[in-house]
């Protein structure tokens, strides 16, 4: 059977098929925004709902913040002599800047018609209220399923992390939190950004929010959820953790974090250690040659000359081979 499934087009084998937690693989780029064009595949059947006015502002300011292609208009209007010299909110401020960002690249799809702006542009006019949600999502060689999911099942994929900035001083920090939601949001043009709402866990109390020990490993309070109107993340910014209950505090959780299926954490092979090992091998093969009864063993290759002499022990005499003894076998007279 399987010899003959190897001849069979179109069916699924062992051989063929795809890894479990395949995204998808990237798209083909076009020249239009990358943010429209990371890989990732939902999880079950989708859900149509509709995101109130406050909920869909943040995911669509969220979508803006972090997608490369809208930094440098962030900085033109935050230089901006009109709204320099104003004192704003962040609330007045973010509501300002989608006006302003919309009014902004019609004036440049005018004269540019490159698919670029033409992302641009469905980018700017906002998603529709109407997402599509769902309860899991494979993405970055992770399988995520959202916390009711998770809840009575002995296995556990709804555990976040999410490493930024805290804005303050520059450190980089990690975001710990649970995925709550899967929303795929929709734009013009058929364009679609998945977004997680996750609940997170309050990281700035180092006390009562989250400690780090001598050893680097992190726990988090779950009875401490951090307040903030950025509820929502990119799910290609996502790395996946796993809780473990810590016995010893109440209501605290050792996180750690999960490696991608199929992926494994290989050291470095840096030019010097190379280097390095060259003149250790040369030094040894030296001081073997100047011993008796030694013969170089070397095999060659393409790339040069390999030793087949050992490092990490002394050298060892050994006499000539003992002859073969042969079995002796008694003949059966009929």
């Amino acid at each position: 059977m399987t010899f003959c499934s190897r001849y069979l087009k179109g069916m699924k084998t062992k051989f063929n098929r795809s890894e479990r937690n395949f995204d998808g693989g990237m798209n083909e780029f076009n020249g239009g925004l990358k943010i429209f064009n990371h890989p990732g595949r939902t999880l079950g059947a989708g859900r149509q709902c509709h995101l109130d006015p406050n909920e869909l502002e943040q995911a669509h300011l969220y979508v803006l913040k972090n997608c490369d292609a809208v930094q440098s208009f962030l900085e033109e209007y935050s230089q901006t002599e009109a709204i320099s010299s104003q004192t704003l909110s962040d609330k007045e401020w973010d509501s300002q800047f989608i006006e302003w960002f919309k009014t902004r690249v019609s004036q440049m799809h005018k004269s540019d018609q490159s698919e670029e702006i033409k992302d641009l542009l469905a980018l700017s006019r906002g998603p529709t209220p109407y997402v599509t949600s769902y309860k899991g999502y494979l993405c970055n060689g992770y399988r995520f399923h959202i916390e009711e999911h998770d809840k009575g099942l002995r296995t556990q994929n709804s555990g976040v992390i999410v490493v930024g900035e805290n804005g303050i001083d520059v450190e980089s920090i990690d975001y710990y939190g649970v995925l709550v939601e899967v929303l795929e949001l929709q734009y013009l043009r058929g364009k679609r950004v998945v977004l997680f709402r996750c609940k997170w866990w309050d990281v700035y109390d180092r006390q009562r929010g989250v400690k780090i020990d001598e050893y680097g490993i992190v726990s988090v309070n779950f009875h401490r959820i951090l307040k903030t109107n950025e509820p929502f993340v990119l799910a290609s910014q996502v790395s996946q953790v796993f809780y473990a209950i810590d016995n010893n505090y109440k209501g605290w959780h050792v996180a750690r974090k999960v490696q991608p299926r199929d992926t494994y954490s290989m050291p470095l092979e840096m030019e010097d250690d190379v280097e390095n090992l060259d003149h250790l091998n040369a030094a040894v093969q030296d001081a073997l040659s100047s011993s008796p009864n030694f013969v170089p063993t070397t095999m060659s290759s393409t790339e040069g000359e390999i030793s087949l002499v050992r490092c990490d022990m002394e050298q060892i005499s050994t006499s000539e081979s003992a002859p073969k003894q042969t079995k002796k076998t008694k003949k059966r007279h009929l």
